[in-house]
């Protein structure tokens, strides 16, 4: 693919417009936004089976209106890649006309704010790359440039223009104004309703616990009870203290569930995600799939704990944590975002001191607050105490 792709810019840059041709109109071109794009992927390391293309009309169309919430834009010509899933990678190449532009601009400049966020806490490395990502605009040509070598893209659409004056790279500038803040400094939470966030109902499952009879549970709250059985049974011991129990848990969900990446794609992930049965039974779920898994837990711990919805990344992202009371002191959990790769039993946990793993496990409500969580702070209990927990 890399050798195909290479001779194809070797290719491209003896067509007229791209290359060292000059033209006589520095933002006019005699290639197409495909070609143009193809020119800006040549030798990315970003090159491989897992690319999905937008071409057809009716493909960048839909995309465009999806994606950027351009549902009225006058589209003259596109193309877009990307990489589905967890991944940030994505270059597009538009044109507009010239009195659109702005339009598209302040779009995309939204798009790569709601890309950051979304990964914001669960794929750092991809949060990088949507905070560091431009908008490159020649004419009534916009570029989006989100890539590992995101120079090299730049200049390579740059190649297909005029005498290759530099493309104008636009910031993305949009974020809180000082209106936004509560006197105690903390951003004034607004639900971004993107998602879902009712709770799971788990009376039934915990009612089966506390009895030992099973018999009145659904076929699916069954597979639940069994499976959170089974963690139980593996990971803690009759001799721990609550303090302990918690942070065992808490262990196992934060390294045996992984992040479903189904939720960054168009249909989003399904509702057992947002349910204990996906992290149990599928293995992965989404933010409040682990919040109410964990929230399970205490409850068949007999540790009192609440779910947490909120937002994140500036009240952009719906997110969801937790909440715990230990000794008569409230503390928050961020299971989510405390994924980690420790891959162990009870035996290697208890030899390790976990805690260097987390930074969300039982800290402050304020600590939350300096790290980008968003939430109701009036109607939430406010946790103070610094000493993690411990017993």
């Amino acid at each position: 693919m890399k050798k195909y792709l290479s001779l194809l810019l070797a290719l491209l840059l003896l067509l007229p417009g791209c290359g060292t041709k000059p033209q006589e109109e520095d933002s006019t071109t005699a290639q197409d936004a495909e070609t143009i794009l193809r020119v800006m992927l040549a030798g990315r390391v970003e090159q491989d089976d897992t690319l999905a293309w937008y071409r057809e009309p009716s493909e960048v169309e839909g995309y465009v209106k999806d994606y950027y919430k351009l549902a009225d834009l006058a589209l003259l010509d596109g193309a877009v890649v990307r990489i589905e899933g967890a991944r940030a990678f994505e270059l597009a190449v538009l044109q507009v006309n010239e009195a659109d532009v702005e339009t598209v601009t302040e779009a995309l400049q939204q798009y790569l704010l709601n890309r950051q966020g979304s990964f914001t806490g669960y794929f750092p490395d991809e949060a990088s790359m949507a905070e560091n990502g431009r908008i490159l605009t020649r004419g009534g040509w916009v570029a989006l440039d989100v890539c590992i070598e995101m120079e090299a893209a730049k200049n390579a659409f740059e190649s297909c223009f005029g005498k290759g004056v530099n493309a104008v790279g636009i910031p993305a500038v949009l974020g809180p104004q000082p209106g936004d803040y509560r006197p105690d400094g903390r951003l004034i939470y607004v639900d971004p309703d993107q998602d879902d966030m009712t709770l799971f109902n788990n009376s039934a499952i915990l009612s089966a616990w506390k009895s030992g009879d099973d018999s009145g549970l659904s076929r699916v709250d069954k597979k639940v009870l069994d499976a959170a059985k089974r963690v139980w049974e593996d990971w803690t011991s009759p001799d721990m203290s609550s303090y302990e129990k918690e942070l065992a848990l808490y262990a196992w969900l934060t390294t045996h569930v992984s992040y479903d990446q189904s939720h960054y794609g168009k249909k989003g992930a399904p509702r057992s995600s947002y349910e204990p049965y996906g992290p149990l039974i599928e293995g992965k779920g989404v933010c409040l799939g682990y919040a109410e898994t964990f929230r399970l837990f205490m409850d068949m711990a007999d540790i009192e704990c609440t779910t947490v919805t909120g937002a994140a990344f500036g009240n952009r992202e719906n997110h969801a944590w937790n909440m715990v009371k230990l000794n008569g002191e409230w503390y928050c959990a961020d299971p989510t975002w405390d994924h980690n790769g420790f891959d162990g039993g009870l035996q290697e946990f208890l030899e390790l001191d976990l805690l260097q793993f987390y930074n969300y496990f039982n800290v402050t409500s304020q600590y939350m607050a300096d790290t980008d969580h968003q939430w109701d702070y009036d109607n939430t209990p406010e946790a103070t105490a610094e000493d993690g927990g411990r017993p």
